[in-house]
């Protein structure tokens, strides 16, 4: 038994090496396997007849844990279990097939789990409840999964794991949006709450924001700074970037820019949320990108990797050339790979580019310590992108309809509104060569 434990604490095994490395008969391998009990589990991977064996680890969790998927119209259904391994390793069970061995974290877990401004503020709300470090940064995947297990009743997409989570997002059914009229005095209350709580563990470029569902908007992320700073400009290019990329024909988050109190609000609609309970599943590019692929490169080259793999048709991953060179030709050089998402469908395979979000010319954003860049003309580079008239096209159209809308833009500043004047000349320039003769 000794032996056995020892050659299953590096991960899974199947049974002819098991056997082989204990030197023993069948018979004896089948006892001593028995002895170990509910220290163990076996199972068969999609296309491979001999089972592996596995050791069950007691941290973070015991397993198995439950998984949960919400739909579209609000109900859930349990879909199969997770347990984690000796080896750091995740064996994902599901009921209508797809089970799975991972290495380490499923996708889907790892691209629910806390990340950025929003995740750094989990970890600090959590610590003591689930006895996690309270930096972010400090996290492992034994803490990410034991805060999905326990706390993830609000996480993004549609699954949820362990029985405690789901007990949360039951009763959290309950809680009734925020009022029209409370809208005001909620964001201020939120607002000064996350401002007094800091960013410690987050990226210090991350942009200041709560979570919130409204009666009048639904299910929301809310970013926000001080009013009349570069920050609050930001938050306005986002809202005219999303709008205007919708207006050329590609999906983007719906977002509202406002004023009160002496703050500037950015309310981004959630898309992984459907009316009141809803839910959608999608995972990240980053996610996807780690399990299959482990380049993170560019985006065009993550879809490029998509299209080959038969995880995207043409036409998705084409509107991925357009969101990069729609990025390129507004500034925006923020484009790592949780700022890029796929939507899924009941098993969790891709189906299409999510809708777009978080775009806007990060080249203008207040550097540490608050500093305002220079506002000088974007330079967009064509290295990733060629020559593609039908990328090209529909890009340029909706920058070139961003910066004129910014150019006259009476919430922006007399400087902003000046260089995104010459944006708009200046793109059209640039972008000239490429864009079918008239």
């Amino acid at each position: 038994m000794v032996a056995l434990r020892q050659a299953l604490s590096q991960g899974p095994r199947p049974t002819d090496a098991l056997v082989k490395t204990l030197q023993v008969s069948q018979a004896t391998f089948s006892r001593t396997i028995q002895a170990l009990g509910a220290e163990v589990i076996s199972f068969r991977e999609p296309g491979i007849r001999t089972p592996r064996y596995a050791l069950l680890r007691p941290d973070p969790l015991p397993s198995p844990q439950a998984m949960f998927r919400v739909s579209e119209d609000g109900r859930v259904e349990e879909i199969g279990s997770i347990s984690f391994l000796r080896g750091g390793g995740t064996w994902v069970d599901l009921r209508d097939g797809g089970s799975r061995l991972h290495d380490g974290l499923p996708p889907s877990m790892a691209f629910a789990a806390p990340s950025g401004y929003l995740g750094a503020r989990i970890a600090r709300a959590v610590t003591a409840e689930i006895s996690v470090p309270p930096a972010l940064r400090d996290w492992s995947d034994d803490h990410r999964a034991k805060f999905l297990c326990l706390a993830g009743a609000d996480v993004a997409g549609s699954l949820l794991w362990g029985a405690r989570s789901f007990a949360a997002w039951m009763a959290s059914r309950a809680a009734p949006p925020v009022a029209a009229g409370d809208v005001a005095q909620v964001y201020r209350d939120l607002a000064a709450d996350v401002s007094h709580a800091g960013t410690s563990g987050s990226a210090g470029g991350d942009q200041p924001k709560f979570t919130c569902e409204t009666e009048a908007r639904g299910h929301l992320i809310v970013k926000f700074a001080r009013a009349g700073t570069r920050s609050s400009e930001m938050l306005v290019l986002e809202e005219l970037a999303l709008r205007f990329l919708r207006n050329a024909g590609i999906a983007a988050a719906s977002a509202r820019y406002f004023e009160s109190d002496g703050y500037g609000y950015l309310e981004v609609e959630r898309f992984d949320r459907v009316g009141r309970f809803g839910r959608r599943g999608m995972i990240s590019a980053g996610a996807v990108d780690d399990e299959l692929f482990g380049k993170r490169d560019s985006w065009p080259a993550f879809a490029q990797r998509c299209e080959d793999a038969g995880l995207l048709d043409a036409e998705s991953a084409r509107v991925v050339l357009v969101l990069t060179a729609f990025s390129e030709l507004i500034g925006n050089g923020d484009r790592h790979f949780e700022n890029l998402s796929l939507m899924t469908d009941a098993r969790g395979r891709p189906t299409q580019v999510s809708p777009a979000y978080d775009m806007l010319p990060t080249m203008y954003a207040p550097a540490g310590g608050g500093i305002d860049p220079e506002l000088r003309l974007v330079a967009p580079s064509f290295r990733s992108l060629g020559a593609r008239p039908e990328v090209w096209t529909q890009s340029f159209e909706a920058a070139r309809q961003f910066w004129s809308a910014a150019a006259v833009d009476k919430r922006l500043s007399v400087s902003m509104r000046d260089v995104s004047a010459a944006n708009a000349q200046h793109i059209a320039e640039v972008v000239a060569p490429l864009l079918p003769a008239r």
